[in-house]
């Protein structure tokens, strides 16, 4: 027994390092394809923040040079208008990245099968995913109800782990509520080398990469830079009406420590984005460890998406 748990660790490692040659292989056509998703959710975040900032500062000023502003609802009709193209990029933006988030197992899947392919055909995958749409909402509801709200919260680390593979086994399987209690059973029987996988995807992507380029930015200043104007978005915000909460508890915040964290998110964010399908690939190796025989039942029903990534080859 022992010995077959020292395999699947090896295994771990292995996997790491495939996927990420993988990943490196076909990272030109991955950025491509998540540049809207990823820039489209920043760019139009910070847009949004500008226009609010814009409109709070300079609202005594709009209503008295403008006639139309001094009634309220003209002001905030405009404000409207203003901040909807933005939140049409934002939520298309994250429904690609959502749709991604799962349809990218696939692909990883399909390109281990077929080694052969060189351009990957994102829609067919995509495809697979939006074909399940009503199901895949679902999904994130429950896995949302789990891991953010109370009282589960509390025990969100550990709940996330049991269901670190709950993507894949839907992606593959295609069930909503048995994705769930499968990712259970197949992460209890193997705990030990999914905190492995979990800890090395985690340190490497989302510590280790973003603290890199974060230093670099503190290197050149640009942080310094976007503080200041993180920290313009802030002054927006009640602290004092927030701090008397957080008294109860002894914590105080203040701008420029808020502004720092957005600041830093900020540019963390495309790298921890960009680096997802590494992650998908680590784990959808991870569930065909843990479960080949599924994996081969669902092989057969892949040939159409390996046909069509193929066809579009022969095609360009």
């Amino acid at each position: 027994m022992s010995h077959k748990k020292s395999n699947k660790i090896i295994s771990i490692f292995q996997i790491f390092f495939y996927s990420a040659k993988t990943y490196f292989l076909y990272l030109d056509q991955i950025t491509k394809r998540l540049l809207f998703p990823v820039f489209g959710q920043l760019i139009s975040l910070y847009m949004l923040g500008f226009i609010a900032y814009f409109f709070n500062r300079n609202y005594d000023n709009l209503r008295k040079s403008y006639p139309f502003f001094e009634n309220d609802t003209n002001y905030y009709l405009i404000i409207l208008i203003t901040i909807l193209p933005f939140l049409i990029i934002f939520i298309k933006a994250m429904y690609e990245y959502i749709i991604s988030l799962t349809s990218m197992n696939i692909l990883f899947f399909t390109v281990s099968k077929k080694k052969s392919i060189q351009k990957v055909d994102f829609n067919a995958n995509d495809n697979v995913i939006q074909r399940k749409l009503f199901q895949y909402i679902i999904i994130l509801f429950l896995l949302s109800i789990l891991l953010i709200v109370p009282p589960f919260i509390f025990l969100a680390p550990v709940i996330g782990i049991f269901l670190s593979l709950t993507l894949q086994i839907f992606a593959f399987e295609g069930e909503n509520v048995n994705s769930i209690s499968r990712s259970i059973s197949l992460v209890k029987d193997n705990f030990i080398p999914t905190i492995l996988m979990l800890l090395l995807c985690g340190l490497s992507t989302y510590i280790f990469i973003p603290s890199l380029f974060i230093w670099c930015s503190e290197k050149t200043s640009f942080i310094s830079l976007l503080i200041n104007n993180c920290e313009k978005f802030v002054s927006l915000l009640p602290l004092d009406d927030y701090n008397t909460i957080l008294s109860i508890i002894n914590i105080e915040i203040d701008s420029l420590s808020i502004a720092k964290i957005i600041a830093e998110s900020l540019i963390s964010f495309p790298f921890i984005s960009f680096t997802m399908p590494f992650r998908c690939c680590c784990f959808t190796e991870l569930y065909k460890l843990y479960d080949s025989n599924k994996i081969k039942d669902y092989s057969k029903q892949s040939d159409e998406i390996i046909k069509r990534a193929a066809g579009k080859k022969r095609k360009n």
